[in-house]
């Protein structure tokens, strides 16, 4: 029986026991009239309530013969009257019958009903593990029902409604729309899609936007269809839906930090079902579709995704990065491409970019028509996955996570790189481009700076002429041990140099690091919890301050070079300015390394960004990988599983967590809502 029915016929039972006190004063005061008429009632809603018993639950024959023994106990009560006697004997014995139907149907189990309302059949992977978690359990009714949705036309307009029931797994029953959520009011909806009309790509249909759901259950629950390795913008986000759902499932305790502070009493910790299948990929086997073995041909797949957030970002660098690969992998011996891209891809070009899409139209018809590898627009990311041997691709996006859970190698593209054969100072023109606007920035250089390159030592230039030397500094010699090597790549950008010490800017780090010989490592954090990529895009220093400006930090700092103390800036933050020297420009110049040039090579190192991969920079480029050149880095697999842990909680048992913790919920009495944890 739902929890919903039973509620109802509890109190439609409640009426009874002030309908029994009347007639018992009827009867007293000899009103066989107003009595018998209130005994017709009494028979005729128990008829009612009987019926409901036995339509909802399976139980019901064990109540059977108590509603048959009220309903004679009336009768014999309305008999009595009928001959002038007061039959108060026969309503004594229909009152203690109808304490036992009372007792048997608040002893009656209960079950939820459960719907799931996805829209993309490409992100069914969120909620897939929960519902297979609830359709195993026999105290709820589980039910999927694949939404429709609109992809916008220029302009924001809707396009034609389309349904992507035909695209999930076969194993999945489905249900209709037909299905009433006014009427069945579900004790448990979850959604993926938080967006309701704010989606400038895809519009889910208005029926389901999150306040109208909101008005047929008692529990609006919100599964992200997204994963990340690190914080993210993505949940600093008051989204649409947040004033309704009544729940947010969180990834891990960071994820629950970075939501808005007003919504963070409503996200419970639990884990992403995401991470449940591609935990389970390390040891499942998948066979490679025919057609798929034709253009392959024996090749190791290296899976390629194309995101949202860089296309956004930088479209023409995204289009030529992509150009690249297509040249690099075509015919590749040894590497076979296998193309997934972001299933939003396309229609964001149309309403976002509309004059890249062409350009990206026909890249696409080229990889297909070519031959060039493999392209998956299907449903099932977790084929790609387990097929793949690792990731190529940016880091914005829940695919990164879904490797470093499968432990396979991560290699994200610099989408201002080109591996085209260069020139050896032209493949410097990066860190050329980065001293010379140092230099030539608006707040003049005071004292000694350098750049900390991927965390692993400090990059100090100088200028003579047209030329950039380049030196070296290890940060072994000032305090960094080797086995601290693990610095993530992007945790620092700028280092000072003030009073025999140097202090390491934060970039995505939570805080400051001052080193200084003989002395151990200080960190000194800052006032908020916020470790995110790109917190801070630059810093520059004047007089006794380090000035650092914010991209997603909430806001500005400086950094007392006297005190070693951080102070915040009020105020509202400027905006980024990007500046860039033209090509031109720098063919007039040289770039000298007082070092070895291999020693940029970093490897395989953890990132903020993406947790642990491969970043493509000046020394070593995605050729160089395909290549097989060497790296002081390699892969390490170990290092790679110690990572997943930060990732999320709940790593392969997140739907059955999550399924558990809410089933609860949905079973509680209203005058109990508190939670076991």
């Amino acid at each position: 029986m739902r929890k919903r029915k039973k509620e109802q016929l509890l109190s439609l039972l409640q009426s009874y026991e002030e309908a029994h006190s009347t007639l018992r004063s009827f009867i007293t005061e000899g009103r066989e009239k107003e009595a018998t008429s209130l005994l017709v009632l009494c028979q005729e809603g128990m008829e009612k309530i009987e019926g409901e018993v036995r339509a909802n639950s399976i139980e019901a024959d064990g109540l059977t013969a108590l509603f048959l023994q009220y309903q004679e106990a009336l009768f014999r009560t309305y008999q009595a009257l009928s001959i002038a006697e007061s039959g108060m004997d026969f309503l004594q014995k229909a009152e203690s019958v109808y304490f036992q139907i009372r007792d048997g149907i608040e002893k009656t189990a209960v079950h939820s009903l459960i719907l799931f309302l996805p829209y993309k059949a490409s992100m069914w992977d969120s909620m897939e593990s929960i519902y297979l978690a609830a359709r195993k359990d026999p105290s709820c009714e589980a039910l999927v029902m694949p939404i429709s949705y609109f992809e916008r036309a220029e302009g924001g307009s809707f396009g034609e409604a389309q349904n992507e029931r035909d695209k999930f797994p076969v194993h999945i029953p489905l249900i209709t729309e037909d299905f009433s959520i006014e009427e069945e009011q579900p004790d448990l909806i979850y959604i993926h899609n938080p967006y309701d009309d704010a989606n400038l790509v895809t519009s889910v249909h208005p029926r389901y936007y999150s306040f109208n759901l909101k008005k047929y259950t008692e529990n609006l629950v919100y599964v992200p269809y997204f994963t990340t390795t690190t914080a993210s913008n993505l949940w600093r986000n008051f989204l649409p839906a947040f004033p309704y759902v009544d729940y947010i499932v969180g990834q891990n305790e960071v994820h629950k930090n970075c939501l808005p502070s007003e919504v963070t009493g409503k996200c419970v910790v639990l884990g992403n079902p995401k991470f449940d299948a591609a935990a389970g990929l390390k040891t499942k086997k998948i066979e490679l579709p025919p057609a798929w073995q034709e253009i392959a041909k024996g090749r190791s797949l290296y899976y390629y995704n194309t995101s949202l957030i860089c296309m956004l970002e930088n479209p023409d660098g995204f289009l030529r990065k992509m150009e690249e690969l297509f040249r690099l992998f075509k015919d590749h011996p040894k590497y076979c491409l296998l193309w997934r891209p972001h299933p939003l891809l396309e229609n964001t070009f149309l309403t976002m970019k509309r004059e890249f899409l062409p350009r990206f139209q026909q890249l696409k018809e080229k990889f297909i028509t070519e031959k060039i590898g493999i392209y998956d627009d299907s449903a099932e990311l977790d084929r790609a996955i387990a097929l793949s041997a690792l990731y190529i691709g940016d880091w914005g996006t829940s695919i990164t996570s879904l490797f470093n859970v499968a432990e396979k190698p991560l290699v994200m593209l610099d989408y201002a790189l080109s591996s085209e054969n260069k020139e050896r100072n032209e493949k410097l023109w990066p860190l050329l481009q980065y001293f010379l606007l140092r230099f030539a920035g608006i707040h003049p250089q005071e004292g000694e700076e350098a750049l900390v390159l991927e965390g692993r030592f400090l990059l100090k230039g100088k200028i003579e002429g047209k030329t950039l030397f380049l030196d070296k500094l290890d940060l072994a010699d000032w305090g960094l041990l080797s086995e601290e090597e693990k610095i993530p790549g992007d945790e620092y950008r700028e280092a000072y140099f003030e009073h025999g010490r140097w202090i390491l800017c934060p970039r995505a780090g939570g805080h400051f690091l001052v080193l200084e010989k003989g002395k151990a490592p200080q960190k000194v954090e800052l006032e908020h919890i916020f470790i995110e990529p790109d917190a801070f895009y630059e810093s520059y220093r004047e007089g006794e301050y380090i000035f650092c400006k914010a991209e997603n930090y909430p806001c500005d700092i400086r950094f007392s070079l006297k005190t070693l103390r951080v102070l915040e800036e009020t105020g509202q933050k400027e905006g980024k300015l990007i500046y860039h020297i033209s090509e031109e420009e720098l063919k007039k110049w040289k770039v000298e390394c007082n070092f070895k040039e291999e020693e940029l090579i970093s490897g395989f190192l953890p990132w903020r960004h993406f947790s642990y991969g491969l970043q493509e920079n000046v020394a070593y480029n995605l050729q160089d990988f395909l290549s097989d050149k060497p790296l002081p880095r390699p892969f390490d697999k170990a290092f790679s599983h110690s990572k997943i842990k930060e990732i999320a909680v709940n790593i392969g048992t997140a739907g059955e967590k999550i399924h558990a913790y809410f089933q609860r919920i949905a079973l509680q009495d209203e005058k109990n809502r508190e939670i076991e944890e």
